[in-house]
């Protein structure tokens, strides 16, 4: 299918009359070639082509001992005449590979009729700066953004040009150019974004809920990482997720369950595989209209073959994996669906409890749930290789500068996850 994008309504343009300071300046004249209906003088561009206002925002959030940050998203983009609807809005991150040169797409979407783009992406906690790039018309803004202290990326990008007449190959006619739709032939979906952007994330569990624990967090612990496919307003449509059983140092055995708050489900399909990772064991499907408790992998005492959490044997062996994909009976919003792993928990066999992360549930008093007397949790997020205590080692003492982290509330010390004293961690390999 051709569209035709034209952007130039004469209509408008007193609107844009009031901002020329006298008849010479080239937008007066650009402006008048276009009333005259004469041929057009050419768009002004240079250091004019981009305004901005910066309101981004420094809110602290609440601390929930997690080492990933959620950053909330709000760009808008006008042109001379009216706000820009399509026009893309990116968000990337380098890439943590060695020696890799490229950059990972961590929020992608494109601006509605008025302009807007809204959303959030979730990045590991010690990552101190993303690229913010807006396209419009052919024309990149791009910005480097400080993110130490932000908690809301909000900018009003003011562009000092409007675009001539052009045709763009949209095959599902749903606003988005094919070059630049990952899904051409979807109408539903133009883009994909990994998260973590890569590697993935380790959650690690403490299973005597409501009792605390001895704080070794490797009672059971999970690899995962997800895909989500979005709409062209950054609207997420589909979600698929990647786990794999890493440690068990527990008596109790437990199942790994997933929940997807808020969101309307068509149906969902789910692969479980043995240890091998490729060998597939169950086919599993279901047409729900939600996703609150889905048994993602067995009893634990089945998905791995050792602990992995001893002194005496050191060596790793992964346990079995699965694969989830979730499709949306409606789009939804980043900010009402949450950030990756969503509801990711476990259900103890022999307690009968359900232990979530911290944040997530609460009781009539307000309190946190799974957050114990002294305010310690239940559950870990880390993002990568994140090699867990021994059986019965204190993660305060494996890990040197967690205390100093969580203490202040997770201002300083935010890569406490990257220094582990070498001989108090299983030496898990990636």
């Amino acid at each position: 299918m051709t569209k035709k994008i034209l952007t130039c309504f004469l209509a408008s343009l007193s609107i844009s009359f009031a901002s020329c300071t006298s008849s010479s300046d080239p937008n007066y004249a650009w402006l008048m070639s276009l009333v005259a209906g004469s041929t057009a003088v050419e768009a002004p561009s240079g250091p004019t082509d981009f305004g901005i206002d910066i309101n981004d925002e420094t809110t602290p959030v609440d601390f929930v001992f997690d080492t990933t940050r959620t950053i909330t998203v709000n760009v808008q983009v006008i042109d001379p005449i009216a706000p820009v609807d399509g026009s893309m809005v990116q968000v990337t991150v380098p890439s943590a590979t060695p020696g890799a040169t490229s950059s990972k797409s961590v929020f992608k979407a494109y601006t509605n009729p008025s302009g807007e783009v809204t959303g959030s992406f979730t990045i590991d906690g010690d990552t101190n700066t993303v690229h913010l790039t807006v396209e419009a018309y052919g024309k990149f803004y791009q910005a480097d953004i400080s993110i130490v202290n932000v908690s809301k990326v909000d900018r009003r990008i003011s562009v000092g040009f409007t675009a001539t007449t052009t045709q763009i190959i949209d095959s599902d006619g749903d606003g988005v150019q094919d070059f630049e739709d990952v899904f051409p032939n979807d109408p539903t979906r133009v883009s994909s974004i990994r998260v973590p952007a890569e590697d993935y994330y380790t959650t690690s569990f403490e299973d005597l809920f409501p009792k605390q624990g001895d704080a070794d967090f490797n009672d059971y612990v999970t690899r995962s990482y997800f895909e989500e496919d979005l709409n062209k307003f950054g609207e997420v449509v589909r979600v698929r997720g990647y786990f794999t059983h890493v440690a068990k140092g527990a008596g109790y055995n437990h199942t790994l369950r997933f929940g997807l708050p808020g969101a309307s489900v068509t149906s969902y399909s789910l692969l479980r595989y043995a240890a091998d990772g490729t060998t597939l064991e169950e086919n599993l499907s279901g047409t729900p209209t939600s996703i609150a408790d889905l048994e993602i992998l067995g009893n634990s005492s089945t998905t791995i073959s050792k602990s992995n959490v001893s002194r005496t044997d050191t060596t790793f062996v992964k346990g079995k994996s699965a694969k989830l994909e979730v499709i949306l009976s409606a789009p939804i919003s980043k900010l009402v669906l949450g950030p990756a792993p969503y509801d990711t928990f476990i259900r103890v066999i022999n307690t009968g409890k359900d232990i979530h992360a911290a944040g997530k549930y609460f009781d009539a008093e307000g309190k946190d749930i799974y957050r114990d007397a002294t305010g310690f949790p239940w559950v870990l997020l880390v993002p990568g290789n994140f090699q867990w205590p021994y059986e019965a080692t204190d993660i305060r003492n494996s890990y040197p500068t967690f205390k100093t982290w969580y203490e202040s509330l997770g201002t300083t010390n935010t890569d406490w996850f990257r220094t582990p004293n070498t001989s108090e961690v299983f030496p898990a390999t990636p």
